[in-house]
């Protein structure tokens, strides 16, 4: 029944709605339900060829908007309608979580990219290098990349993973030695890519051995 082939696609669209991950693509219910739009399209020019104008007139020129055939053609545009905002719901929500993932600087793995349609994989690879230019406009210490959610505390703990040494952060010049533990910002642009490059990893506020800034 028309109107019954979007609903695996709003099903998809509600139960990945709340995940940063992005699911596999939906190719095959896309495609159904572009076929249904065409099969509706081709309804309704047939209706309007047997007389059928917009203004719900017949062929007699009367107005006959109880038609059943002016009926039939305002069911059809609604179901039309609910399939194209389905699609563009199901692709808004995609390409939100690709842009996420290229503002982060993330590369696509193999996995993912098997994941990706190949218009998304082609939109990941442009709006990638459209931040990377943007970017290159600004000061380093700018994070363009920084969650906009400030945090619910201003400090927390990080371990460290591999030795860097001494650097400059939000608190001062903090040594890092692989296997300690420091208290820092979490706002620090810093930390942040230091965090997602592999070299710190948040831990719990009631760790101890913990490093005090310099």
């Amino acid at each position: 029944m028309f109107g019954e082939t979007a609903v695996p696609l709003i099903d998809t669209t509600k139960r990945t709605r709340k995940t940063q991950s992005v699911s596999l693509y939906e190719g095959e219910k896309v495609r159904e339900i572009l076929d249904e739009i065409s099969i509706l399209q081709e309804h309704l020019e047939s209706l309007n060829d047997q007389g059928l104008n917009d203004q719900g007139l017949n062929d007699q020129g009367l107005n006959d908007i109880n038609s059943p055939e002016y009926e039939t053609k305002l069911l059809i545009q609604l179901v039309q309608n609910h399939d194209l905002k389905v699609l563009k719901l199901y692709h808004s929500q995609r390409s939100e979580k690709i842009k996420f993932i290229a503002i982060q600087e993330l590369p696509l793995s193999q996995e993912m990219r098997l994941k990706l349609s190949e218009r998304e994989r082609i939109f990941h690879s442009k709006y990638s290098d459209l931040l990377r230019k943007y970017k290159c406009e600004y000061p380093p210490s700018l994070n363009l990349s920084a969650t906009l959610v400030p945090p619910k505390e201003a400090l927390t703990a990080v371990r460290v993973l591999k030795d860097i040494g001494d650097l400059m952060t939000l608190n001062g010049y903090v040594e890092f030695r692989k296997g300690t533990q420091a208290i820092v910002r979490k706002a620090d642009p810093t930390i942040e890519k230091l965090i997602k490059l592999g070299y710190l990893k948040l831990v719990g506020n009631k760790e101890s051995t913990i490093i005090n800034p310099l």
